[in-house]
């Protein structure tokens, strides 16, 4: 709740009260979110009747936090009025990237899993109710699955939205094998045409990280899921060790290793 400030406070100011329920949101910051969530998802530009009808906002509520939006780079205009994500967006996503330095040790092993198995490799981290694609490396093949960093997919679907789940307190159907075998696979589960594996990677202190993910196209990839599984964990262990400041481990029997990347 609100209460006036001390006498050496300015007449009139309010601050939160130090025992206020810190889960009570602002509802025209979490509006404004909401629009650029829903532009994140669009294909294109968005007209404001598109935008209004997918937020369920009105129509006078969009043109007002646009305003504000528009005017810190969180979204632009089209000529034609149209509403799309604005740059500021860009470089918040790349100071995000720099100021975890996941860069330098997360490619290098994404280069080598497509190196080694010459499928599409990428890496998950939670976002939300969502995971999003932070790195990608693809299959130098013509037929691939095809993801773009900066992706969003649900949770809870795909080898890496289960690993996400698990690890993130939602829970997973592959809690069991996530724990005995520390990797998971599945197919056709997000996409029809598509089969993933994935194995979770952890910081210092053991708190989850996000998701080294390799994925194909299901009639090539689905085959060799037991030759892949050991590869996808080793990727991930090797990750979370250069993490941890430790040497990179000793390749395993897998074959994994950052010099396949060479």
């Amino acid at each position: 709740m609100l209460e006036q400030t001390s006498q050496a406070s300015s007449p009139g100011a309010v601050r939160i009260d130090d025992h206020a329920d810190e889960r009570v949101g602002v509802t025209a910051l979490e509006r404004g979110l909401n629009i650029l969530d829903t532009l994140g998802l669009a294909e294109e530009a968005l007209t404001l009747k598109e935008l209004a009808a997918r937020t369920g906002l009105s129509k006078p509520t969009v043109l007002r936090l646009s305003v504000s939006l528009e005017r810190y780079g969180y979204i632009a205009r089209e000529r034609d009025g149209g509403f799309r994500l604005g740059a500021t967006l860009w470089r918040l996503g790349m100071a995000f990237r720099r100021h975890l330095d996941l860069g330098p040790t997360v490619r290098p092993a994404l280069q080598a899993l497509v190196a080694l198995t010459q499928e599409s490799a990428s890496f998950w981290v939670p976002r939300g109710h969502e995971r999003i694609c932070l790195f990608r490396v693809n299959s130098p093949r013509s037929a691939r699955s095809h993801v773009e960093e900066g992706e969003t997919s649900p949770v809870g679907k795909g080898a890496g939205g289960h690993v996400v789940a698990q690890f993130t307190g939602r829970g997973s159907l592959y809690a069991l094998q996530l724990e005995t075998e520390g990797v998971v696979a599945t197919i056709g589960e997000r996409d029809p045409d598509v089969a993933s594996v994935a194995a979770p990677v952890f910081g210092p202190d053991r708190e989850f990280i996000g998701a080294v993910v390799l994925a194909g196209i299901l009639g090539r990839f689905e085959p060799r899921i037991p030759d892949f599984k050991p590869i996808v964990k080793q990727a991930a262990a090797t990750i979370s060790q250069q993490l941890s400041g430790l040497p990179a481990p000793v390749p395993a029997a897998s074959g994994f290793s950052y010099r396949d990347a060479s």
